[in-house]
């Protein structure tokens, strides 16, 4: 089965961080047991990509999302309402990037 991707450029610096986000999504799809489709690249500017996601997530029969992390869904609204959003809708959502632990 398939999964989608998306990732803002926001919270990427170069595109060596980029490819190796990529390889990331790739990854975590794939642990999950999906294979990665489209990944979604949403410049800085207008929001083209994330509707572009949208559409596709709409059109789609429950198709999950693999992001980065939450904070890549910020372009949409609040990333933790848009994840409950997107739950509701039926399209589980990956993280890739486990938040980074507490040292102390």
């Amino acid at each position: 089965m398939s999964a989608l991707g998306f990732m803002s450029m926001l919270f990427v610096r170069n595109t060596g961080e980029l490819l190796a986000t990529h390889r990331r999504l790739i990854a975590c799809a794939s642990a999950s047991g999906y294979r990665l489709g489209k990944v979604y690249v949403q410049s800085p500017g207008p929001p083209d990509a994330v509707f572009d996601l949208l559409g596709s997530l709409l059109e789609s029969d429950g198709l999950p999302l693999v992001v980065p992390t939450l904070h890549h869904l910020a372009v949409l609204g609040n990333p933790l309402e848009i994840r409950d959003h997107l739950l509701r809708s039926d399209h589980q959502v990956l993280i890739a990037i486990d938040p980074a632990e507490r040292t102390c």
